[in-house]
This record gives structure tokens, C-alpha cells and sequence, in this order.
């Protein structure tokens, strides 16, 4: 079945590839380019018509020529990133030449360049640089060029945190998503040369990278730079109700150039953590190897061009596991066995994170007017024994997490006439994320004294796998006519994707005591065998929660005036989600309306985009404004959740030997559910009928200041409303009555409730994906960015602002599980209980990062001193920020909602206390040493916190214990003990030989 979905997904791209072919010089979906424009005047201010304008890359030797209008206007639309010049042309008139511009990502850069009358000399060089303001920019972004990523220290080598170097921004809660403006990571979109890089199950980035497994999926050598859309952005970019992420790779040129590089880690390196320190532990192992190289260059000179880039990672763990044996074990014949039994079982394992990717582009100018490009990444991730890991946890309890992922990418980009430019793009990618398992024996959690000794066996939940097939066609249509530059397009994507998690499939004992396990049968107190079975005719754990989406939009840039741009535009997304093939026919449920085999298709997500950008003409300053309706996804994560977990397709049996249930002995499992056995009442998951995409209202004001050359001053004002969010809620509830509870040795008395039981008699819970969850961000910007010039560059960027939401959570499926059920509301009869500060919310933020060379420095001396000094490059990131809140908790179920792990602690609001500070110095020295004309030796040494500054991360929630029952709460010492921390300071030695 999987061969022929695939078979007939092949088909589609081959389909899509030779309608790519077809178009031929035809479209530009979310811009991996940039453009230049401007105006061209005589010496008394009047404009120049008829005027040819040479825009030439210098390091392709790649041209394009263009006429001013009867205004002296032109436009350069959809330039490749990298440095130009640009040359004016007019009989009668000195030509006029601008060197040294340079295009970034998604920018414009906007010229006035006045020619004088031809006199003795012909032509006249002007070795300026681009114009530090962006004075037809409406949006808040942000640019990291390409001298930060090459120069600037990354831990990890994950290119996506050089987002964290921009203001507005900060990491979400989840492990290895960003947050934007507070929102949760799933709302934004990360784009790679123009084509769509989301893994849309997990709403992640493709590979999940930066989650703790895979670290990347595009080396950080193949990244040119990238562009952070943070607010109210144009409606060419879409699919994300937080930021777009706007990433280039590079390019070949016509010079030949290449590197090899190794990055070495170690523990002796690093330095110890205050937790460890404090338990008196050594340091935890550490040892990590990054290599790889490019190479690129001409393949035909000022026409074809290549460049190819490998990347490898190798890092061994060892994962130390014992057993957990209390104090005063039984001396019985059985419990000696059972740890005869599970002695070789507790024996210590390694656990690799190992990485390869390569990346393969070529560019090739066709024509003049026409060009191609051909991009394929690779990337094999294999996390041998990275399924499960722990000091309890055997080796038959992991097993290989992998990720597999390729995308082939085509560009063609056509110049047609005087006044159209048009950029189609294709791409076909595949995600799969496999998890291997270790062991056919069922899972057992072997306890003593309600201590877990050992856990042996398979992992509940493996083998696992999610797949996600992409074909993506998308066509933009550049039009400038006078003052307007007008945009439109398309943009399809088919996403089938697989997703098989059978959780508690293979069979999950629990044994209360070692002697019990040494029967094998689970009939003791506490005992349990729980084993999950497919419905008859459904398709049990194996889903397929496909994806197709549509998007339009139209975006006018128009010159109302040499000094006001205003920016209009209209886009339609519509994301059609695979409905669910079982309705279970509880008639509970259909009284309530709801219909397991219905999810509703958001069709009227059209979002309008309004933007205004006043620069006088004479005036180094830019005001801008800003607005706009931006629509995110829903993970197909839910999607699956509901095709799977109706009641129907998955049948989950707890039994429990001790209440004279059939039950089997380890290590065996049920081939079916067996005769005579009662189904218990299954928890299941719909989405309500009226459910939407997410949406957001974005909004912005600012002013950008040029306060001294190639250095600028920015202020902005953001505003982020976020209605129709998604979130799980369970449904089965009843009327809540108060109560009173007492604390254990104080008498404090704390109002509080319980719930009754809910209408769903047939179910435990009945839980909801609905859009009800809401957010409000306000925050302002400022920041300080001088580019590279005169051997330096900086950026200071600081953020204030607040989030308040009410529990946005697009990814809380795995009921029991204590992760996913803290991600509830904690009332979920009254959502504006725990109105709050969002769990992303940072009121504090400072980043500043700096590059500097020294030759300058070193050409002020002479002899031995300008040898010393010369060749050096000194660079730094420092971020300090305020704590991110977390909320006190009930060790246990307070109100009777069934969900164990979402209790906010009477007498305390959520999210009412916040982590410590944080703050990181991580810098990079690096010395250049030449080895001959076209070679160097790069010595670099970097350093992550160099300061060892203790930053925590977990600490205990439990406010209060409470046995279950009753009224009354114990206060926990423990509430508030640190537990967990960042890395502490680790430093990394590498070498990079260049030629």
C-alpha cells in the first residue's frame, strides 16, 4: 500500500517537473532574491528618461540591462544575492558607475544616481556601498549577512540560531523551535531558497533539527545569509501566523575557491555544571567532531556555476545505567532471582549522534534574460540508541532514532520584455524520521518499594516512523510599470505523509516488586499488563494525515512619491487536512455534534497587508507602519491524533492480574484481544466542528535613523493579537462545585474546586482540538547595526515586551503522557483563569554580537608589529535576558478532570513565578595564516559561555503534594529546587584550510 502511495506521489512530481520544463522563461514564490531600482537625474535634479542602466554581478560577471522610463525610473527585480555595480549610460551625459553594492535577501536597495555633462573624462566611478536605509521597506526584518554567519560562533553549528542575533525574538519552550513576538514556534515558516522547508506533522523545521537528536539539515558553510520577517511582511510570504525565515545557500562563482574544516570538542575542554558540582559528580562525557568542506566555481565563466558542500558530525555518548535497588530488599528465592535475571540486563550503553549531509547547486545563465538553478540537500541523521535513554533504562529499551532527508529544488527566473520579470519554482522533499527498537520483548518497569529498578524491554512506543512526501509548484509574476511594482502568484503543495506510532502495541508490564517479576505474571498489588489492539477493518496505528494547500496572492509596491512607498497587498491560504475515516457511532457523541470522521476546512483565511514607508528625500531617516491578517497552520500532528485515536481504530486494555483478569507472563503478549474481556471506556480525540487556522493580527510602527555611514539606529513598536489558536481541552466535564482545602501544618485554607463527572459515560476523557486559545503582544524594539566596513561590524539589538494567552498548544496528543497533559489549561470550563503571561513571554532581551579585523589595526606599524597584529578576527555574542515564568503545581488530579499534570496550585496563578536571569559571552578568535597566493590556514578557538554562568532551565513545580483524596495539601521543600541548567562553558578548537 505505502509502494503504491508512493508510486503515485513519483508520478506527480515527474508531472509537476515537466510542467516546470514546460513554463520555461515564466514566476518567484517567497524570494530567495533581492532587487535594485531607482532614479536617474541630470545635475539640476530633472529626471533622466531613456537612460540604459547596467546591473552587473561581479563575481558572476552575470548582466542585465534596462531603460529608465519617461519618470528616470528603472527596477532590477529578482537579482541573485551577492555584489554589483551598476552603470548609467546617456549621450551626452558622463557615464556613472556605483561600485561595491551589494544584495541581500529580500531586500531592495534603492538608488539616486545623477549624471553630469560629458566632459574630459567619459566615466565616472563612484566606490560607494548600497544605502544603509531600506526606504521602500514597510515590514519589521531583519537581514544576517553573510560576514555573520561565516565569522560569528554558533553552538552547535545550527545556522537557525543566528535568528536569536535579531530583536523580537527569543527560544519557545519547545525543544528546538523559535518564538516570535511570544508566539508559539509552530506558527512560523522557515523558507530555503524560495521553497517551503517545514516538516508540517510536527510543525518544525524539515529533520527536526536543534530538537536534541538531529542538529541540522544545511551545513552551516552552505548558508550565504538570510532574512527574519518579524512582523506585518508582505503578502508574498504566507503560512505562518509568527515569522518567516528567508534563507539563501550559496552560489558558485567565477572563482575557483574551496575549504576543508574540522571543529573538535571534548570534556576536558569544558567546565563542570553548579548541579553537578553540587552532588558532587564529575563532568558529564562530552566529545563531539564537526568536519566537512566546499567547493565551488565556474563551470562555463559568466554563465554556468557550481557549488557542492559536505558536512559530517560524530559524537559518542556513553548512557550509564544500574539498578535501583532500595535498601532492605527481600532475601526470598524469588526477588535473588529477579536480579540474577536483570544483572546482565543493567549493563552501561553508548548512544551516537551521528550526521552526514551534502549539498549539490548549480546556477547556469541560459541567456541573457534567463536563468536556471538546480539545488539538491541530503541529510542522514542516525541517533544509534537515541530512542530512550536514562540511568534505569536497559539497552533493550532504546533502540536507533534516524532521520532521512532530501529536497531537490528548480528555479527558473526569466527577464521577459522591458517591464515583466517571472520566477517559477518547483520542489519535491522527503522527510522520514524512522525509530528503531532493540529488543521483541514487551516493555517491563521492574519496581521495589514504588522505586523503578529497571526498565528491560522494548520501548512502549517503538518502532516508529513519520514520513512526509512534498511536491511544491510555485509562480510569481514581477510587473513594473512607472511608480507601482506590482507582484502576483501562486503557490500548491501536496504533502502526503505516514505516521505510525504504536504506542503500547508491543505490550507494557508493570511489576510492583522484583519477586512478581521473577513469575512473570503480573498478579500482584499494583500489577498490570496493558497491551493496544487495532480495530477490526481500520488501520490501527498507521495513519495518513495528508496535507494540501493553496495560496494566492497580489502585492503592489507603489511610489505614491520620491519620498512615501506604500505596500498593498491580499493573500488567500487554504489548507485542506485528510479527513479521518472512522466515525465512531457513540450516541452520546452524536447528540454533542461530534463526528470523529469530520474536520472542517478553513476556507476564508484571506489576510489583507497594508504597509507605509515615508523617507524625505535629503534625509538619512525612514518612518514605517505597518498591518496585516496572517494565517498559520495546523500541524497534521492533530490530524493523525484524531484519525487514530477515535475509540475504533485503537483499543488500549489495561489489565490488572490481581482483579482476576486473563493476563500473560513475560515476555509474551496476546495475539488479539481475548475472549469475554470488557473494553474499557477509551479516551478519544475529534476536532470541534468549528474549528480554524490559526490567525493573527500583526501590527507595527518604527523609525530607522542613518546615524553615521554603513551604521543605523531603529526603534519599532510590535503588536501581536492572536485569536483562533489551537489547544486540547477535554470536554467530559461536569459542573464544578468549591471546596476548601487545608494546608498540612500551617492551616491555611485555599478555595478551590472539583468536577463532576462529565456526559460522556462511554468515554474517560473526550478531548477537543479546538481554536478558542488567544494571545496579546506588545513589545518594543531597539536596535543598533553597523555593516561590515572599514574591517567591522556589530549588532545590538534589545527587546521589552509582554505576552499574555490564554494555553496555545498545537501539539498536546499523547494523553497520560505528564509532558502533553501540562500543556492543558488547568480550567477547562473557564480559559480566562489562566489568563497570563504566556509561557514564551520574556520581558527583557539583549543580544549584541560583534566582528572585528584587525589589519587595519596592523597596517598603523610596521615590521615584526604589522606581522603580529595583522590577520586576525575577533568576533563575540552576548545575551542576557529576564526568566521565562513557570507555574506551581498539585502533585496530583486536585479537581478531578482526569489529567494528573496540569493543576496549578491553589492559592497561586499560572505562570506567577520566573527562572533566574540568563546571560552567555561566547566568543571567537580566529588567525589567518598565509600559505601562498591562493591558500590560508584558518586557526580558529571558541568558547559558549565562557563566564560558566550558571543558566537554569528546570526546576521543581510541585508546590503541594495531595494523596488523591480529601481536602487537605502538603507543602513540598523541594518546590523550586534547581534541577536542570544550560550548557555550562564548553570551548571548541578548529581548523579550516582555504583556496
Amino acid at each position: 500500500m505505502l509502494s503504491a502511495r508512493h508510486s503515485r506521489f513519483q508520478d506527480v512530481a515527474c508531472a509537476t517537473t515537466l510542467l516546470l520544463l514546460l513554463i520555461g522563461p515564466s514566476a518567484h514564490a517567497q524570494s530567495a532574491s533581492g532587487d535594485i531600482q531607482g532614479t536617474i537625474v541630470d545635475q539640476s535634479g530633472a529626471v533622466l528618461p531613456g537612460v540604459t542602466i547596467t546591473v552587473t554581478n561581479t563575481a558572476t560577471g552575470v548582466q542585465r540591462e534596462l531603460v529608465t522610463d519617461a519618470e528616470g525610473r528603472f527596477a532590477a527585480p529578482g537579482l541573485q544575492v551577492g555584489p554589483y555595480e551598476v552603470t548609467a549610460a546617456l549621450q551626452g551625459f558622463a557615464t556613472r558607475r556605483q561600485e561595491n553594492l551589494r544584495v541581500q535577501i529580500g531586500e531592495t536597495s534603492t538608488l539616486r544616481l545623477e549624471l553630469g555633462v560629458a566632459a574630459l573624462s567619459d566615466t565616472i566611478t563612484v566606490s560607494g556601498t548600497a544605502p544603509v536605509l531600506e526606504t521602500t521597506r514597510t515590514q519589521v526584518s531583519s537581514v544576517v549577512n553573510s560576514t555573520a554567519v561565516a565569522n560569528l560562533p554558533v553552538n552547535g553549528r545550527n545556522f537557525i540560531d543566528f535568528v536569536l542575533l535579531t530583536p523580537g525574538v527569543t527560544r519557545d519552550t519547545r525543544s528546538g523551535d523559535i518564538s516570535f513576538a511570544g508566539q508559539r514556534g509552530t506558527l512560523n515558516s522557515l523558507v530555503v531558497d524560495g521553497a517551503d522547508n517545514n516538516n508540517t506533522f510536527f510543525g518544525q523545521a524539515l529533520g527536526r533539527t536543534g530538537t536534541g537528536r538531529a542538529p541540522y539539515q544545511f551545513s552551516q558553510e552552505a548558508v550565504q545569509e538570510f532574512q527574519v520577517n518579524a512582523n506585518a511582511f508582505s503578502a508574498e510570504f504566507g503560512r505562518a501566523g509568527g515569522a518567516v525565515i528567508n534563507v539563501v545557500t550559496r552560489s558558485g562563482t567565477n572563482r575557483f575557491s574551496g575549504s576543508v574544516f574540522e571543529f573538535y570538542r571534548d570534556k576536558a575542554l569544558n567546565a563542570n555544571t553548579a548541579i553537578n558540582e553540587s552532588l558532587g559528580r564529575p563532568k558529564s562525557p562530552y566529545h563531539y567532531n564537526q568536519f566537512g568542506g566546499v567547493l565551488g566555481g565556474p563551470l562555463v565563466r559568466d554563465r554556468h556555476f557550481f557549488f557542492a558542500n559536505y558536512d559530517g558530525q560524530r559524537n559518542t555518548q556513553p548512557n550509564v545505567v544500574f539498578m535501583n535497588v532500595p535498601a532492605n530488599v527481600p532475601g526470598d528465592p524469588l526477588t535473588q532471582q529477579a536480579l540474577r535475571q536483570l544483572e546482565p540486563l543493567a549493563a552501561s550503553w553508548e548512544r551516537t549522534q551521528n550526521q552526514d549531509t551534502f549539498l549539490i547547486k548549480t546556477d547556469h545563465q541560459l541567456t541573457n534574460d534567463h536563468r536556471v538553478t538546480l539545488r539538491y540537500n541530503h541529510q542522514n541523521f542516525v541517533g544509534e540508541n537515541f530512542e530512550n535513554g536514562g540511568t534505569q533504562q536497559s539497552f533493550e529499551t532504546t533502540g536507533a532514532s534516524k532521520v532521512y532527508t532530501r529536497s531537490f529544488n528548480g528555479t527558473v527566473a526569466s527577464v521577459v520584455g522591458s517591464s515583466l520579470f517571472n520566477e517559477v519554482r518547483f520542489q519535491w522533499a522527503r522527510d522520514r524520521e524512522p525509530g528503531e527498537a532493540n529488543s521483541e520483548n514487551p516493555q517491563a518497569d521492574v519496581r521495589q518499594g514504588g522505586t523503578l529498578v529497571l526498565r528491560i524491554g522494548r520501548n512502549f512506543f517503538s518502532p516508529r516512523e513519520t514520513t512526509v512526501d512534498r511536491v511544491q509548484v510555485a509562480d510569481t509574476l514581477t510587473w513594473v510599470q512607472g511608480a507601482h511594482k506590482v507582484k502576483a502568484g501562486f503557490d500548491v503543495q501536496m504533502d502526503e505523509i505516514l505516521n505510525y506510532f504504536p504506542g503500547n502495541f508491543s505490550g507494557v508490564y508493570v511489576f510492583q516488586t522484583l519477586a512478581g517479576f521473577a513469575t512473570g505474571v503480573p498478579n500482584g498489588a499494583g500489577d498490570t499488563y496493558a497491551q493496544a489492539f487495532p480495530g477490526e477493518g481500520t488501520t490501527g496505528p498507521r495513519t495518513q494525515p495528508d496535507i494540501n494547500e493553496t495560496s494566492l496572492f497580489v502585492q503592489d509596491e507603489w511610489r505614491a512619491s520620491d519620498s512615501i512607498t506604500v505596500n498593498a497587498g491580499l493573500r488567500y491560504d487554504r489548507q485542506k487536512l485528510a479527513q479521518p475515516a472512522v466515525r465512531n457511532p457513540d450516541a452520546q457523541l452524536a447528540a454533542a455534534g461530534i463526528d470523529t470522521s469530520f474536520l472542517n476546512t478553513d476556507n476564508n483565511n484571506v489576510g489583507p497587508r497594508l504597509g507605509v514607508a515615508w523617507a524625505p528625500v535629503g534625509r538619512r531617516y525612514v518612518v514605517r507602519a505597518g498591518y496585516g491578517l496572517f494565517y498559520g497552520r495546523t500541524p497534521s500532528i492533530m490530524v493523525g491524533t484524531a484519525h487514530s485515536s477515535n475509540g475504533i481504530n485503537v483499543q488500549t486494555i489495561t489489565f490488572v492480574g490481581s482483579q482476576g483478569n486473563p493476563v500473560p507472563t513475560y515476555p509474551n503478549r496476546f495475539s488479539s484481544i481475548p475472549a469475554g474481556v470488557v473494553l474499557p471506556r477509551p479516551t478519544i480525540f475529534a476536532f470541534d466542528p468549528d474549528y480554524q487556522n490559526a490567525r493573527t493580527q500583526q501590527a507595527s510602527t518604527g523609525f530607522e535613523w542613518e546615524w553615521m555611514p554603513n551604521t543605523s539606529v531603529s526603534v519599532n513598536y510590535l503588536f501581536v493579537k492572536g485569536d483562533n489558536l489551537p489547544r486540547s481541552t477535554d470536554i467530559n466535564i461536569g459542573t464544578a462545585t468549591p471546596l476548601t482545602f487545608t494546608v498540612a501544618g500551617t492551616g491555611e485554607r485555599l478555595p478551590h474546586y472539583q468536577f463532576a463527572a462529565g456526559p460522556f459515560s462511554n468515554f474517560t476523557r473526550v478531548i477537543s482540538f479546538q481554536s478558542t486559545a488567544e494571545s496579546r503582544y506588545n513589545g518594543i524594539t531597539a536596535e543598533l547595526n553597523r555593516r561590515f566596513s572599514q574591517g567591522y561590524q556589530f549588532r545590538l539589538a534589545y527587546t521589552l515586551g509582554k505576552v499574555e494567552d490564554t494555553v496555545p498548544d498545537a501539539t498536546a496528543v499523547v494523553p497520560e503522557s505528564s509532558a502533553d497533559d501540562r500543556k492543558y489549561a488547568s480550567n477547562p470550563a473557564d480559559f480566562d483563569v489562566d489568563r497570563a503571561p504566556g509561557s514564551n513571554d520574556q520581558r527583557h532581551r539583549f543580544v549584541g554580537s560583534v566582528i572585528y579585523t584587525t589589519d587595519t589595526l596592523a597596517s598603523r606599524f610596521g615590521g615584526w608589529m604589522e606581522d603580529l597584529l595583522r590577520d586576525w578576527t575577533l568576533s563575540a555574542i552576548f545575551t542576557m535576558q529576564s526568566g521565562q515564568p513557570y507555574s506551581a503545581y498539585v502533585s496530583n488530579d486536585i479537581n478531578l478532570d482526569r489529567n494528573r499534570s496540569n493543576d496549578i496550585a491553589p492559592g497561586t496563578t499560572r505562570n506567577a513565578f520566573r527562572f533566574p536571569m540568563q546571560s552567555s559571552f561566547d566568543p571567537r578568535v580566529a588567525r589567518n595564516i598565509n600559505l601562498g597566493a591562493t591558500r590560508e590556514l584558518t586557526l580558529i578557538w571558541e568558547a559558549f559561555n565562557l563566564l560558566n554562568r550558571a543558566n537554569y532551565t528546570v526546576v521543581d513545580q510541585t508546590l503541594y503534594a495531595y494523596p488523591g483524596t480529601g481536602t487537605t495539601l502538603t507543602r513540598r521543600a523541594e518546590f523550586g529546587q534547581r534541577l536542570n541548567q544550560a550548557d555550562p562553558r564548553i570551548m571548541q578548537l578548529a581548523a579550516k584550510f582555504s583556496f
